[in-house]
């Protein structure tokens, strides 16, 4: 890894990386990968558009790392540690972003970013859970979705403090909107994933090979799909693999997906051409690509980054800030706690 891929580095770089993929694989979402081409051309969507937009993968990835800091930060400062119940309530904070205008007066973290009142399609799963009284767990579901809305939030959570942790709050905050054990089961694997990689420094194969021993115990269909988007990645990179993977509506497959992706085209020259195989598919193109995006900044960092994309995302220093926090608070580094103590 290059020198400046410290553990805050890779943490800035997943999510980045996520809400690069998210913008470029936003524009093309709900289409059939014969029209993107007839679009885009026989490449496909190769880059975001001018003003690279944030999709509701990253607006709530967004939300799920303030709420994980919130907990942080809390039980750092003598208060309660209760990690899932700060993220249901920062779920919460951003429901209000898609039924209000603008900030009310006073807002705090993230309900003060105006950009963030936007409606960018979000999973009816996630709006009809949070509009709820209770939401649920793995062991008391709500529903029984297994959509990809869970684990395509879920990267912040990596940087929880252990492997275990990060893969049963991945789990339990996932739960908290989609019921089925597809739905909250990948997003552990996703969490536990970026813990290996971008906190403890394991390289992607080996990361996706422990994550999908460990899901195996919750969900086989998840384990079952990673599995096989190993066994794809080294036949190399094709639309045929990513396709066989399924469309990535359900958390199973979109987390397929996208492993597949960042396994196929690993190397830190290959971030482009890893969400962009990501995203050109006749699928739920924004959230696999986001996914990739997630996997390969977490692994590299943020040199592999490509820079004229970042110049035009929209929000990225909230973003780089959200990610500099979280790698912060699993490193040991010092960043500015009080922001996040204020929040509900």
């Amino acid at each position: 890894m290059p020198p400046s891929s410290t553990v805050v580095d890779r943490a800035v770089g997943c999510l980045l990386g996520g809400a690069l993929g998210d913008s470029l694989g936003s524009p093309v979402e709900f289409r059939q990968l014969p029209d993107i081409r007839a679009e885009y051309g026989e490449h496909g969507i190769t880059e975001p558009p001018p003003q690279a937009l944030l999709g509701d993968a990253t607006q709530m990835s967004l939300f799920s790392g303030e709420g994980y800091l919130h907990a942080w930060t809390s039980g750092n400062n003598g208060g309660p540690w209760r990690p899932v119940e700060s993220v249901a309530n920062a779920y919460r904070r951003w429901l209000i972003t898609q039924q209000e205008d603008k900030p009310q007066p006073g807002a705090t973290g993230l309900l003060a970013e105006t950009e963030l009142y936007s409606n960018r399609a979000p999973g009816l799963t996630s709006l009809r859970a949070l509009g709820e009284p209770e939401l649920g767990s793995p062991d008391r579901p709500r529903n029984s979705s297994k959509g990809c809305g869970g684990v395509d939030r879920s990267a912040p959570i990596g940087f929880a403090p252990s492997a275990e942790m990060a893969y049963q709050l991945g789990c339990q905050c996932a739960a908290l909107t989609h019921g089925g054990p597809g739905g909250w089961a990948s997003a552990g694997a996703m969490a536990l994933i970026v813990h290996l990689v971008a906190v403890q420094g394991r390289r992607l194969p080996a990361a996706v090979d422990q994550a999908t021993g460990r899901v195996l115990r919750d969900d086989g269909e998840t384990a079952v799909a990673l599995a096989e988007a190993s066994t794809l990645a080294r036949l190399g990179a094709s639309v045929g693999h990513v396709e066989r993977l399924g469309q990535g509506w359900i958390g199973p497959e979109a987390l397929a997906i996208g492993v597949y992706c960042a396994l196929a085209l690993p190397k830190p020259e290959q971030f482009a051409d890893a969400v962009r195989l990501a995203a050109n598919h006749s699928g739920h193109s924004d959230s696999t690509a986001a996914i990739t995006g997630s996997l390969l900044g977490a692994r590299h960092g943020t040199e592999v980054l490509p820079r004229a994309w970042l110049g035009r995302l929209e929000l990225a220093d909230v973003i780089e800030r959200i990610g500099h926090d979280l790698g912060a608070s699993c490193s040991g580094e010092s960043f500015n706690q009080r922001r996040y103590l204020g929040l509900g």
